[in-house]
């Protein structure tokens, strides 16, 4: 849990470094974590030379990962090109050091979300289907290709004895989406409503009414989290394995049985 909790940490820092102002750059928080705790997550003792000094957003972006011939390891170019980073990068989602285009470019295809340390009260998601296996899915209750996704689900019941699929609900679409997102959250009955989202009962969704003692907090949270991850469109599904699906899979099955 202890790793967990600084993975999460590197991953919310992240977040907090990309949208500083000028103003909080001039005054870094005292609860900024310490580099020793992303690259060596086995020392007990922090050293105070590794802490975070100072730090300034880049105007160009490095978007680009390179190897060089004659040079062990991998490089990253700027988006403009005028800059080249050469050095050690740790994922900290995964807990892994990147040494190469192989383990880099499988970080874009997997995703350990227990390595977070999220707590589902904290996203407060749906879930479908009792089986072994945990599958992650972002979807929009509006969305047509979240739709299909549901009815394969609902169509075949062994997805729902092989899976249990955690299903957190985004709003992508707008205002509508918004809406039914509060409806299903803030639903007393949480069976109705995920029926009401996997077989598309729009109607239920664009006329319950919010009881004041809802908390928004879960749907700012998941919202927080899709946008951390990356997630564009929806569905957005990460497998049993980590795998991840951006958009409706050709073939379901063979996607969650092979990632």
């Amino acid at each position: 849990m202890a790793k967990a909790k600084k993975l999460m940490a590197a991953a919310v820092f992240t977040g907090f470094c990309l949208s500083v102002t000028g103003a909080a750059a001039q005054e870094p928080s005292a609860q900024i974590p310490y580099i020793s705790d992303f690259t060596n997550p086995g020392v007990a003792v922090q050293v105070e030379k590794d802490q975070i000094k100072e730090y300034e957003q880049l105007v160009s972006p490095f978007t680009h990962a390179i190897s060089l011939h004659g040079r062990d390891g991998i490089a990253y170019v700027s988006q403009n090109g005028r800059f080249i980073l050469r050095g050690v990068i740790f994922d900290t989602w995964n807990g892994e050091t990147i040494q190469t285009m192989d383990q880099l470019r499988n970080t874009k295809k997997t995703l350990n979300l227990s390595e977070l340390g999220l707590k589902d009260e904290d996203i407060d998601p749906m879930f479908y289907g009792t089986g072994p296996k945990k599958v992650t899915v972002f979807v929009d209750p509006l969305c047509p290709f979240c739709g299909q996704l549901f009815d394969e689900m609902l169509g075949n019941p062994s997805y729902a004895q092989e899976y249990t699929f955690k299903i957190l609900t985004v709003p992508f679409l707008g205002d509508d989406s918004t809406k039914a997102v509060t409806a299903i959250s803030c639903a007393t009955n949480r069976e109705e409503a995920l029926r009401a989202l996997m077989t598309k009962d729009r109607r239920w969704m664009q006329t319950q009414a919010a009881p004041e003692s809802c908390n928004p907090e879960p749907i700012m949270q998941r919202t927080i989290l899709s946008q951390m991850l990356g997630v564009t469109g929806v569905p957005y599904i990460i497998g049993a394995e980590g795998g991840i699906a951006r958009g409706m899979p050709a073939d379901l099955r063979t996607f969650l049985a092979s990632n």
